[in-house]
């Protein structure tokens, strides 16, 4: 009764709002100020003109910004598909210099109205999809995708929940295939049972011999098609521009070689290009290169202070997948440690936690298929599209194309790693693998090893390979030897998470004792601690979400804690409904948290991908794990309820 009047005198009301701007405007405008400002004006008029045939309304706009509401949601993402459409066509018919593009995101939800301006989490959380969204295009979120999906001629490619920035609550987002793409991934329901299922076994050594020559025998011809397509791996990096003064002009210089070598090194299946000066016609260099990507930048200095604009361009378009400013102090005294830390910073962004790069050449995949992949591509294919989706033919995939890969280049200490992993993973999930043959897959991470003694994560690979035959000491080893190779790793950190949770000699009375000093299980056989510790720290690496092993790791403690809210939050990042333990720690979670119509689902799941309700085929994927005797008590209880027997 008597609340508030402010608030009561409040307007709201439901509306759906698409945001968007400018990739790179104010790089633009420092290189030229009345050709950007010109660009816009023309692209605004193409925004009013369809806003305007879709009955929107621009309520606010703050330079290359544009916030636009509409009653409906398939009028706001028919507007937000044939802006982009419009403005892709009028830059194809324009210099490089004159192009503009947007990112747009478009959300519905309850908003707040004062005067002509609108206010609230509906709007704020289209602002932040328009900030994950791919330069040129559309992000929607999930109830957006609920009403359009069919509605309007573009297909969507889901993204799964996104962490945005002020925002409580993951937001399951969904990308618009502008493309039209045909060639996609398509996830399909699978049943991943482990290696007491109907294996073959090898009869023999002479067999054995047989399947070695099989996988990794002969200098196979590099076929034609495989040549052409080996160009994805080209980048070309551009020597900075330097919008200061001669004082910086070495700085800028040995930051662009710097920053080429870092690239080099971090990714050692890209062929960088670097370049001492910016060509005369980059579109000729592009194309006798048959480079896929361009770094360029700018370099810019105020008195003691420099700013530096890197960007990310693929040139089928020439649109920008990523930029980023860095700020920083220049000094004569730290002008090296400063410029390790920059090229420390872009390196990390484009190829290492941050995956911008790995993660494009994966959209690539998606909107062209899988035939015909490069090594680079395979790699990446197998690391983040099979890691995420996990199905049969995915995997088969996967499997296939690295054999190729390690065929047709044997120097490529990626591709006999790759090749390791999925052996493994065959062995473990889709009975595609046998015990024996999993001394092939040692014999694939040594050959990596011999390549490159010093590759983190082929040391990490053997780790996993011994976790399957159930060498302790020889997988702690490996593990270690890999996070001290690259403690900064989050793939490294989330593999010895992994292990180190589930494998070694620990006691089910050792994984209950939560509140045990620290160290206390850190050493020995029994390391679970060191395993939290670094599923943690691998979360927090994990910028770009890209692996899900921290995520299992972290959510199997957060059980035994009874910490539900948190199971549900680290597992709603990594969705897999189908796989049966992202379905266990998921409807265990729910029915700790008192939500048994969810439980019920997810139990029902496991039901089908098994075909049975039985425990004792429950516990034989507990003790191929080496958790039986540990974590599957916890279980037990719920499984019962939900009508295992």
């Amino acid at each position: 009764m008597g609340g508030n009047p402010n608030l009561e005198a409040t307007e709201r009301k439901l509306a759906t709002i698409l945001a968007m701007d400018v990739v790179d405007y104010s790089a633009k405008m420092s290189r030229n100020e009345e050709t950007t400002l010109q660009s816009l004006r023309q692209c605004r008029e193409i925004i009013e003109k369809v806003v305007s045939s879709q009955k929107g309304r621009i309520f606010n706009t703050a330079g290359d910004a544009f916030m636009i509401e509409f009653a409906s949601p398939v009028a706001a993402v028919t507007s937000a598909v044939n802006i982009q459409k419009e403005i892709k066509d009028r830059n194809s018919k324009l210099s490089a210099e004159e192009h503009l593009e947007f990112r747009m995101g478009v959300n519905m939800g309850d908003i707040m109205i004062e005067g002509e301006n609108l206010f609230g989490e509906g709007v704020n959380v289209a602002a932040r999809l328009e900030g994950i969204a791919p330069a040129g295009g559309v992000c929607i979120s999930e109830i957006i995708h609920s009403v359009v999906k069919g509605k309007v001629a573009v297909e969507f490619i889901d993204q799964g929940p996104q962490e945005l920035k002020n925002i409580d609550e993951p937001v399951t987002a969904y990308y618009a295939d502008l493309e039209g793409a045909s060639g996609r991934i398509k996830s399909k329901s699978l049943s991943t049972n482990s290696s007491f299922n109907n294996r073959w076994i090898i009869a023999g050594l002479a067999i054995f011999a047989v399947l070695v020559v099989g996988y990794f025998g002969g200098q196979a011809k590099r076929n034609t098609e495989m040549v052409e397509a080996s160009t994805m791996s080209a980048v070309i990096v551009l020597p900075l521009e330097n919008m200061g003064n001669d004082e910086i002009k070495s700085f800028s210089q040995g930051l662009s070689q710097d920053l080429a070598n870092g690239l080099s090194r971090s990714a050692k299946s890209l062929n960088v290009i670097g370049l001492s000066e910016t060509p005369a016609n980059l579109d000729e260099l592009v194309s006798s290169t048959g480079a896929k990507y361009v770094v360029k930048g700018s370099i810019r200095q105020a008195g003691d202070s420099i700013r530096l604009a890197i960007s990310l361009v693929e040139t089928e378009k020439m649109g920008t997948i990523w930029t980023e400013n860095y700020d920083k102090t220049l000094s004569s005294g730290s002008i090296f440690e400063l410029q390790d830390t920059i090229v420390g910073s872009v390196v990390d962004e484009l190829v290492g936690n941050g995956a911008v790069l790995v993660r494009d050449v994966v959209k690539k995949l998606q909107t062209k298929g899988t035939d015909n992949l490069t090594a680079l591509e395979c790699v990446n294919y197998f690391r983040i599209t099979f890691a995420r989706i996990q199905t049969v033919e995915a995997f088969e995939t996967a499997f296939s194309c690295l054999k190729d890969v390690v065929k047709d280049d044997p120097s490529y200490a990626d591709g006999w790693v790759g090749l390791a992993q999925i052996m493994g993973l065959g062995y473990a999930n889709y009975s595609a693998v046998s015990f024996e043959e999993l001394n092939i897959a040692l014999n694939a991470v040594d050959r990596a090893l011999e390549i490159d003694p010093g590759f983190p994560l082929a040391h990490s690979t053997k780790a996993k390979i011994l976790f399957y035959q159930k060498d302790w000491s020889g997988m702690f080893q490996s593990d270690e030897e890999a996070v001290n190779l690259a403690p900064n790793d989050s793939r490294i950190a989330a593999q010895l998470a992994a292990n180190f949770l589930w494998g070694g000699s620990c006691t089910r009375t050792e994984i209950l004792d939560i509140n045990a000093p620290p160290g206390t299980y850190a050493s020995g056989g029994c390391r679970w601690q060191t395993g939290v510790e670094e599923s943690e720290r691998a979360h927090l690496l994990d910028k770009g979400n890209i692996d899900a092993f921290e995520n299992y790791a972290l959510a199997i403690h957060y059980i035994v804690k009874e910490e539900f809210e948190k199971v549900i939050k680290i597992m709603s990042m990594v969705p897999a409904p189908g796989f049966f333990w992202w379905d266990l720690y998921v409807g265990t979670a729910h029915d700790g948290l008192g939500n048994s119509r969810k439980a019920i689902e997810r139990f029902d799941s496991i039901k089908v991908g098994a075909k049975n309700n039985k425990l004792e085929d429950i516990k034989k994927r507990f003790d191929f794990w080496n958790v039986l005797m540990t974590y599957y008590p916890t279980f037990e209880p719920y499984l019962i309820k939900y009508g295992f027997n």
